[in-house]
């Protein structure tokens, strides 16, 4: 009868930690920013901290849980969302995405049907070798030049002259790649978001030690804020994003 007393015990305790995890809806937070300072390392970065900071808020009533994906895959994920046909009964809800913004492909239907919270504000940046006399002043001042550009993305009024052939561009995997073409004048310039350089001549030994050499144009190709979308649906997760402790102050200082 003892045994039997335990056993059930066992069994009534087992039952209800299956209750507890199961209540706890999983939170996908998708990312496609892979690079400094977003990841920075195994579980760090600021795409890490995020998480860690929202789970904090949570206390258990969702768990946010990062996912590191291509953007080609993120818009697969979300082509209900993408195209204006959700929300409804087939789309997912349980998803948040940092660090985009919305003009940046993800409104295609006929209205915007997400909820933002502003993050930071960061920009894109030209940067180019000191002892070259390129002095950037708009995608035009890159003509006859060599851009370092990241595979798969987009820039504005660069790509159009580099269709024409005005403009070579050669394309990488990492962003600290393209800075070490650079310094070795395998290209003339490259582009990169002010939060990523920043990182880099702050924490990387090797590029902070030729940092002299590095050119930053003060004319911005870009300025945008950074922000976290949501589905239009998930009040209850932007009560958490609103009530976390976020402080990305340092991030571009």
């Amino acid at each position: 009868m003892k045994r039997m007393t335990q056993g059930l015990l066992i069994i009534l305790l087992l039952g209800m930690s299956q209750i507890s995890v199961a209540g706890t809806e999983t939170i996908s937070v998708y990312s496609y920013h892979n690079h400094p300072p977003f990841v920075t390392g195994p579980d760090s970065g600021l795409t890490f901290d995020l998480v860690k900071e929202l789970n904090r808020k949570a206390k258990g009533k969702a768990k946010f849980k990062v996912k590191i994906v291509p953007r080609s895959r993120l818009n697969h994920y979300l082509k209900g969302w993408i195209n204006g046909s959700c929300p409804d009964k087939g789309c997912k809800q349980n998803w948040v995405v940092p660090w985009v913004n919305p003009k940046w492909g993800f409104i295609k239907g006929g209205r915007d049907n997400y909820l933002w919270h502003e993050l930071f504000a960061d920009s894109n940046v030209i940067i180019s070798r000191r002892n070259d006399d390129l002095d950037y002043t708009g995608p035009q001042s890159l003509k006859g030049r060599v851009l370092a550009g990241m595979r798969g993305h987009r820039y504005v009024g660069i790509d159009d002259l580099v269709r024409s052939g005005d403009i070579q561009r050669i394309d990488g995997n990492y962003e600290r790649d393209n800075i070490i073409k650079l310094l070795h004048s395998r290209a003339d310039a490259t582009l990169l978001p002010e939060s990523t350089i920043n990182y880099f001549l702050a924490r990387d030994r090797e590029i902070q030690q030729q940092s002299a050499k590095l050119k930053i144009a003060e004319q911005h190709h870009q300025r945008y804020t950074r922000f976290i979308m949501l589905p239009e649906t998930r009040r209850d997760l932007l009560e958490i994003v609103q009530g976390s402790a976020l402080d990305f102050s340092q991030v571009n200082p």
